[in-house]
């Protein structure tokens, strides 16, 4: 029985099902429902092949069912059975299209003969001349038709007859997402074993020797080839392969050695009966190579980590009519409170019970910084290693920034597919009914295409050229490819491109909750004791709490308290604030450089158009603030002489959060965080004391020549700040106070050298005044929140000469 023959269904159900299982059970199909041998084409050799297999320990060995019915013999070597020849190629055999099903030719039937050692080795001189002339006529045939086929023939794969199946799927466990329905019969493990036996039986020994030893020169598999080095029978080598590599993998080292043999009408045949597991083995392969790791914050070469590592899933909710900016504040005592229907970042296409209608396509948006790209990485790495969405045959990502880079002119979107993903070159299945496939458009904001969707053409087909903007309104609203999955990411503003009747679904990340943010501390550090000092620390500030909901500002804490930490005397003082902040505005913009300019030395200096801008924000925060508004519009933006482009072109301090009608000048945007907006005021109110000698607090109090007054004592700015705070009624100018007083610090000031300050301006002077006048207020009769608030300032006037040292 070392032959696994084409002969019957009842020889490979009896090879399936009767033999000992291995310790990986890949006899048993992955389906509940059996797929019969006539869905599959059956290649035909064209010569015979005789087969020695050892199996002593096995009871296949003894005379079976088949062979008893003929002349057989037990002979010391073994038992050899002569194998019916498949010819590969031969229209005759079968043919398969686009609307033609395979048509099967039932093979000879089995015949097996008693043949000597003696006997075999005299033939093998004139069945070695035959084979290479079988060969190459049958590598002629296979050109001639291959020449012959038109581009209406779905060339690439071999058709699998595959019905859906009648009784419903189970319903998946919640964060699954699309998972544990019925499996499409070409990923079912019968299907590919099936296939790669077959191909294997048509080896000689000596050629199946030959594949083993081309496996063990494979750098995927040199370290497992011991565990394969004694099996000869085609069955037992399949299902050791599966077994240790898994089946995408065993294919791909299958077609690769066939090849390598040089039995490539072989591994082009196993290549089209798999041709779908071939392709999402490959792509979860380049998935793996681009997705797995990732830079937190900024790309720093060296520092990238693991996804699996760090990441912690945002809450993520349907969004509804409430902001997406978190007004939790801990001068006004605003909880942090989420009142929309959450669901896992998983789940996103999964309807709602109540929900009767499939979610085709989904749009995610957030504010800057909230995670909503590394969400989208840790979605492709969990397909890809099976964790959820494995209804999903196919993930093709598509970063809205490379759109552009492809082939100029007209092109299908099979083309441009392919200029991806070189894994997809000619794969016109993924347009049937049974092929479902998830695209994913992420960072809309940044695609340079005008997304027409009212005068582009609309295509219906994956093979028609048109421009590519006419294939991506086409792909959204779903005239081509109706049964693929489209996601789309956005920040808010750009999110209105595509008309809202084309989404089926708007979802938001709304950043860490507390749970969260102490799983994300202890989780990304490789000791969880260091990871819970810091957690606590950061805690001991209720405003760090707070703005810690934004992981990218997790990050940044995390990265300083751990270095921290190695000091046993830090941690003793609360934590100051102003210092992060900083730092912030710096990481911010020099992500907005990246996305809009590029990652080069020159793109990623600040220009001084750059300086400018975050001064003139400041100005317009200071505004705001005395105003008591937390948000902004077009015209506020032109009062500090800043255009609505200068925003969009670096949009990672605010979001927009209100759109009426199509005129910018109506639109309503807010900054990441309230707070943010805070430290953008004090920061304009420092910078235009140090820099420009202008007291913005006083004006009336200017010197008239203000050249003379860049030098000026800060308490000249502090002493009418603190006053002014201190005589608020509802403390609107706490968060404000406090930052200001963490920038004079000579450890905080550096972070805005080289920014907003020269590298070698003068320190500041006359801060122990500063001090004076603080402890000073502290002995006074004032509210009980603002005395709280001025000792918080004494913090960030500590922790700014403690990080002067460091």
């Amino acid at each position: 029985m070392s032959n696994f023959g084409d002969d019957s269904e009842n020889e490979m159900d009896r090879y399936a099902m009767d033999r000992p299982p291995s310790s990986y059970g890949s006899m048993q199909s992955d389906d509940h429902e059996d797929i019969e041998d006539d869905d599959f084409e059956e290649p035909v050799l064209k010569q015979e092949t005789r087969v020695r297999l050892h199996r002593p320990d096995s009871p296949e060995t003894a005379i079976t069912e088949r062979t008893n019915t003929n002349q057989s013999s037990i002979y010391t070597g073994g038992l050899v059975l002569r194998q019916p020849v498949m010819h590969i190629g031969e229209s005759s055999v079968y043919s398969y299209g686009i609307n033609r099903e395979p048509s099967f030719v039932e093979p000879s039937e089995l015949q097996s003969d008693i043949r000597t050692e003696a006997g075999i080795d005299e033939e093998s001189n004139y069945r070695d001349v035959q084979e290479q002339q079988n060969d190459s006529a049958a590598v002629e045939v296979q050109e001639e038709q291959t020449e012959a086929t038109t581009e209406e023939d779905d060339s690439d794969e071999i058709v699998v007859r595959y019905e859906v199946p009648k009784d419903p799927p189970p319903t998946p466990e919640e964060g699954l997402g699309l998972q544990f329905q019925h499996k499409h019969g070409s990923f079912t493990l019968r299907h590919v074993l099936t296939q790669m036996v077959r191909c294997l039986s048509q080896l000689h020994p000596g050629e199946i020797a030959y594949f083993k030893r081309c496996l063990s020169t494979h750098c995927r598999f040199r370290k497992n080839y011991s565990r394969i080095a004694d099996l000869n029978d085609p069955l037992d080598l399949v299902d050791k392969l599966i077994e240790v590599s898994g089946m995408g993998e065993a294919l791909h080292l299958t077609i690769r050695c066939l090849h390598n043999v040089g039995k490539d009408n072989l591994s082009v045949y196993l290549k089209k009966t798999c041709r779908r597991v071939v392709l999402q083995h490959d792509l979860k392969m380049a998935h793996d190579r681009r997705y797995y790791s990732l830079y937190e914050g900024r790309c720093r070469p060296g520092q990238q980590r693991y996804i699996s590592d760090v990441y912690v899933e945002p809450v993520t909710v349907i969004r509804g009519n409430r902001e997406p900016i978190n007004l939790e504040n801990e001068v006004q005592r605003i909880p942090y409170t989420i009142v929309e229907t959450q669901i896992r970042a998983a789940d996103i296409f999964r309807p709602l019970p109540q929900e009767q209608k499939p979610i085709r396509t989904v749009m995610m948006t957030g504010i800057p910084a909230c995670g909503v790209t590394v969400a989208v990485n840790k979605f492709i790495i969990d397909w890809m290693e099976g964790k959820n969405n494995q209804d999903f045959q196919f993930v093709f990502p598509l970063p809205a920034k490379e759109l552009h880079l492809g082939k100029d002119g007209d092109q299908s979107f099979l083309e441009m597919l392919g200029s991806f993903f070189a894994e997809a070159d000619d794969i016109n299945f993924i347009e049937k009914p049974d092929c479902l496939c998830l695209f994913i458009i992420d960072a809309l904001e940044l695609c340079k295409h005008n997304l027409d969707f009212k005068n582009n053409e609309v295509i219906t087909s994956a093979r028609t050229k048109a421009p590519l903007d006419a294939l991506l309104t086409s792909l959204i609203k779903g005239t081509m490819l109706p049964y693929a999955r489209v996601w789309i990411t956005s920040h808010v503003s750009a999110a209105y491109r595509i008309p809202s009747q084309l989404i089926d679904r708007y979802v938001e990340l709304r950043g860490f909750t507390d749970e969260k943010k102490e799983e994300y501390f202890t989780k990304r550090t490789t000791d969880p004791e260091l990871g819970r000092k810091v957690y606590n620390h950061m805690k001991r500030s209720k405003a760090l709490e707070i703005i810690c909901h934004i992981p990218v500002f997790s990050w940044m804490v995390a990265f300083i308290f751990e270095r921290g930490f190695r000091d046993p005397e830090y941690g003793k003082h609360p934590p100051g604030i102003t210092a992060f902040y900083s730092q912030f505005i710096v990481v911010q913009m020099n992500r907005s450089f990246e996305k809009y300019r590029g990652c080069s030395v020159e793109a990623q200096k600040w220009k001084d158009e750059d300086k400018m801008f975050i001064e003139m924000m400041g100005k317009m925060s200071y505004r705001l603030i005395l105003e008591g508004r937390d948000w902004f519009t077009v015209d506020d933006l032109s009062s500090v002489n800043l255009t609505y482009e200068d925003l969009r072109s670096r949009d990672e301090l605010t979001t927009e959060v209100k759109r009426k009608s199509e005129d910018f000048r109506t639109w309503v945007f807010k900054f990441v965080h309230y707070t943010v907006q805070e430290y953008m005021a004090a920061m304009y109110v420092y910078v235009a004391f140090r820099k420009h000698g202008k007291n913005v607090i006083e004006p009336s109090k200017m010197s008239w020549f203000q050249g003379a007054n860049k030098d000026r004592p800060v308490i000249d700015l502090y002493r009418p700040a603190i006053d002014r705070a201190v005589a608020s009624p509802n403390g609107q100018l706490d968060m404000f106070l406090r930052f200001l007083v963490g920038l004079v610090t000579p450890g905080t000031e550096d972070n805005l050298r080289g920014y907003l300050l020269n590298h070698y301006h003068p320190k500041a002077k006359g801060t122990e005044e500063v001090l004076k006048h603080i402890n000073k207020k502290l002995k006074e009769n004032i509210h009980p929140d603002r005395k709280r608030n001025l000792e918080w300032c004494l913090v960030e006037l500590e922790e700014g000469k403690k990080d002067e040292g460091r």
